[in-house]
């Protein structure tokens, strides 16, 4: 991060302003950046994560206000927070075998995961998981077969906060590098996310799978058979929060004077040294306050438990019959069908004040007890039939019609029929096509068309219910029973129509060695489930569901593969594949904002300024002393002359005549004027200002679709080889084009300079007057908002997420057989994997993993078993790249079979 060069931002952002200090906890002026940078000559060098912090060293208070502590040591949240390395363990064994007419497989597998969260060691996943498949044919007519499967998953965290602004990715980058982390000088804790994660209790999230399943197949008569499968799974789920307490020091309050064991004032000197108050810059002493606190804040901690049960059963049933005639004509028939039925449960207790931190048990605490629950069910059946025919293996014909019904719809709208049809032709199976063998080892064309339904909506979407619960604010913090007014519903809801169109061609050369795959399609959303358009901010409610409007998605996918084996004895393996996709809304909206989903708008498209390029100062008219005249504006120089106090910087006109063109409409803070060293946008429809028009794709003003959001050109490859024994494989992934517009510390300069964190690709290269060809404009605090003053959303600033990433990369060496002959060993090999080890991509330096861009982590979770991997609920969702990061990871491993 920027640490020192942070702090020189800060300054030119204040200087800018005309301000003298800036900052929350920890304050910064002129005199102790001065100082900071002193610091960091005297021990930057030395001083580390392990030393504590040292009043008079690395911080100091005004005397006069206890409550303005500066601070002089930058802290690097890295160091206290992530670790160097953790530990995997994974294991895996399987055994397979036949006794007669019964085939049987089990497998057994365990994985032990340390978290890369440094403080503390609570963050860690397990997993254990077995499974038995067996199938026995009793007869020439009756085959049976049953199976099951255990998986238990759980991941456990320090429950430091129940905050949605405290997640510790979150405070990574949340606060300045003067923010300390580490103990003081009496060896106290200081409060932040690497004290808190240390000492927190246990939060931990247990899940248990259980899959039975039991089948037949009957052989009624030859070439017909009839197949019945019945699968039961049940998922537990349990989500238990043991509440937390803390004594910390506490650097968010005032700082407390330190006295002796006399009662007399302590004086310290610049190293932090106890000195006489008559000695030369003798200060005196002051210690951060010490403060008892919980994961509820001030509140009182608690235990909090919560509890989901979901059972789902399956059932399949079909019959197929296959007919052949004159060895010429194939056909087989398939009638059947489906049902899933899914029922569920959830409960959640939470109760307050723990006589016993260290032991967070529902009986050992004495506050007021909170809970609730619910239940829900669904039900899916549909009936199938299918019909195959081929010619000679070179005409291929498949025919389906579904007829599903769902109860997530109303009655009369339940039930829909889908239709899908596919053809191939084998054209390497043609006599005219003989001379092409043995070259063309198989040659076919393919293409398809079909319609499926979609139900992935809540059971309850087409109703209007009322949500009951408990509220404290009636009756001044007693709970009270409550009922919310019912929810907007569209009644018409009913199924999505998936309908697909695709277009293929496989073929192989070469004895198969090259192998080519090339799709086309087209996949159509009708009916699409989307918020309803139109709605107000004043109505009050979430926008209600419906089917609403379609999405049609074309794109295309390209697989390459060839493999050969040279006399030598070396083998070499390649793959490699591409694909591409876009979407485009129609009739989701007649309304024609460019913030809407318009008729032709490209999902993902975003809408943005033109950078021309940053401000000099010899585009203004400079005063006497060499600094652009400030003035008021005027209708000639700009429609837009209220914004900013209604001044500007005077510019020049251009080098023809041209008049000069104001960017007023963008200044959005007190005190920001463009100026030199800021953003110049392009004025793209020469009308003489800068500005959006009306908002619409007929009249965007000087907006333009600049990039897009959904990744496109996804591609990888892998490459392997093996001789004698070593094998190498290697596999690499990337996107060819992607554009986001950031959000947040890490993707905005200035976002927030008096209390946030920022990277050093910001601080290293923004504009200044001894930096004029920086690639960041001139410093300003936007204090936390998106959108303003030099920050529009723009090309300039709009980050590249395209990459490319060796994902792996294993050596591999499997000792000769006649060796292992001699210990009863079929086959051992060792070998040596890195994973995400080497990545290039185009964000100038910044710490974003171009693979997690939105801030997503374990931290503060939503309540619900479905949404338990990631943090929609927390301060930091959708702010980039402050999430659970993606981490490099080196493993030995061996496989051993007998």
């Amino acid at each position: 991060m920027g640490r020192v060069n942070a702090l020189k931002y800060t300054m030119d952002a204040l200087d800018r302003i005309g301000a003298v200090e800036t900052g929350a906890f920890y304050k910064v002026n002129r005199e102790s950046y001065e100082k900071a940078v002193e610091w960091d000559k005297k021990y930057g060098s030395t001083i580390g994560a392990d030393d504590p912090t040292v009043y008079g060293r690395d911080w100091y208070v005004n005397p006069g206000d206890p409550t303005k502590k500066y601070g002089v040591r930058t802290y690097d949240p890295y160091d206290y927070m992530i670790r160097e390395w953790a530990p995997t363990q994974t294991h895996n064994l399987s055994l397979n075998g036949n006794l007669n007419k019964t085939k049987y497989t089990m497998s057994f597998g365990s994985l032990n995961q340390s978290g890369m969260l440094k403080p503390g060691d609570s963050d860690k996943f397990k997993r254990y998981n077995a499974a038995l498949r067996v199938s026995s044919e009793l007869n020439k007519y009756l085959t049976v077969r049953g199976g099951a499967m255990f998986a238990q998953r759980n991941k456990t965290y320090p429950y430091a906060t129940n905050s949605t602004t405290a997640d510790p990715w979150l405070y990574m980058y949340r606060w300045s590098s003067l923010y300390p982390m580490g103990n003081d000088e009496n060896g106290n804790p200081i409060r932040s996310p690497w004290s808190e994660n240390s000492v927190a209790n246990d939060a931990s999230m247990l899940r248990n799978y259980i899959n039975l399943n039991a089948g037949a197949t009957v052989n009624i008569m030859k070439n017909w058979k009839v197949d019945i499968d019945y699968t039961f799974t049940n998922e537990d789920y349990s989500w238990r929060r043991n509440g937390t307490r803390y004594t910390a020091a506490n650097s968010w309050v005032a700082a407390k004077q330190r006295f002796d064991k006399d009662g007399k004032p302590v004086y310290v000197n610049s190293d932090g040294q106890t000195v006489a108050s008559t000695d030369p810059g003798a200060i005196l002493a002051y210690d951060l306050s010490k403060d008892t606190y919980t994961a509820n804040g001030s509140a009182q901690d608690h235990i909090y438990m919560r509890s989901e049960n979901e059972r789902r059963h399956t059932v399949n049933a079909f019959t197929t019959y296959q007919l052949n005639l004159n060895d010429a004509h194939d056909f087989k028939f398939m009638l059947g069908l489906n049902r899933v039925t899914t029922d569920g449960q959830y409960h959640w207790t939470q109760r307050a004040d723990l006589i016993d931190i260290t032991n967070p048990q529902f009986d050992l605490a004495v506050g007021q007890v909170t809970g609730s629950g619910g239940e829900s069910w669904d039900s899916q059946l549909g009936y199938f039939g299918r019909v195959n025919y081929a010619f000679k293996n070179k005409y291929l014909v498949e025919a389906n019609l579904r007829y599903d019904g769902s109860s997530k719809f109303p009655t009369d709208l339940k039930w829909r029929w889908f239709p899908s049809f596919s053809a191939g032709w084998v054209a390497s199976e043609e006599s005219f096509m003989e001379w092409a063998k043995p070259t063309l080892s198989n040659l076919k064309f393919r293409g398809s068309w079909g319609i499926i339904g979609n139900q992935a909506v809540p059971s309850d979407l087409y109703i209007a219910n009322m949500t009951a619960g408990q509220t404290g604010w009636i009756a001044n913090g007693a709970l009270t029973n409550s009922v919310g007014t019912p929810k907007l519903n569209v009644p018409s809801v009913t199924w999505e129509d998936l309908e697909t169109l695709d277009f293929g061609v496989d073929a192989r050369f070469f004895q198969n060695k090259l192998g080519l795959t090339f799709d086309w399609y087209q996949k159509k959303t009708n009916n699409m489930f989307a918020p309803m358009e139109g709605t107000t901010w004043t109505l009050g409610a979430a926008a209600p569901f419906g089917n609403y409007g379609t999405l049609t998605t074309k794109g295309f996918e390209l697989a390459i593969d060839f493999n050969h084996r040279f006399e030598n004895g070396l083998g070499i393996n390649l793959r490699a594949n591409i694909d591409d996709a876009k979407s485009v809304f129609s009739g989701y909206t007649s309304q024609r904002g460019t913030g809407l989903n318009y008729d032709g708008r490209v999902y993902g498209d975003i809408w943005g300024y033109e950078t021309d390029r940053l401000y000099q100062y010899d585009d203004f008219v400079l005063d006497g002393n060499g600094k652009p005249q400030l003035v008021s504006l005027t209708p000639e120089m700009s429609k837009y002359n209220t914004s900013g106090g209604g001044k500007a910087y005077l510019l020049k006109d251009g080098p023809n005549g041209e008049k000069a063109v104001y960017q007023p409409r963008f200044q959005n803070s007190t005190n920001f004027y463009f100026g030199p060293g800021d953003v110049k946008f392009k004025d793209l429809n020469g009308d003489g200002e800068i500005d959006n028009g009306n908002g619409t794709v007929e009249n965007p003003g000087d907006m333009r679709i600049i990039g897009n959001s959904t990744p496109r050109y996804q591609y990888g490859f892998r490459i392997g080889a093996d001789y004698k024994g070593f094998d190498l494989s290697a596999f690499f992934q990337g996107v060819g084009q992607r554009s986001v517009w950031g959000v947040g510390f890490l993707a905005i300069p200035g976002f927030n300079v008096s209390d946030g964190a920022m990277p050093a690709s910001f601080v290293n290269d923004y504009w200044t007057p001894d930096n004029q060809d920086a690639f960041y404009p001139a410093a300003f605090n936007n204090a936390g908002t998106l959108n303003v003053n030099n920050m529009q959303i723009q090309s300039r600033y709009l980050l590249d997420m395209s990459y490319l990433r060796v994902k792996n990369l294993t050596l591999g060496y499997t000792i000769p057989r006649n060796v292992l002959e001699r210990v009863k060993i079929n086959n051992l090999r060792v070998y040596v994997s890195l994973e995400n080890f080497f990545t290039w991509d185009k964000l100038n330096g910044l710490p974003i993993d171009p693979e997690e861009v939105e801030g997503e982590s374990i931290f503060n979770p939503t309540s619900s078993r479905s949404q338990i991997s990631f943090d929609a609920n927390s301060y930091n969702g959708g702010r980039t790249g402050v999430g659970t990061p993606s981490f490099k990871s080196a493993s030995f491993g061996i496989q051993l079979n007998f």
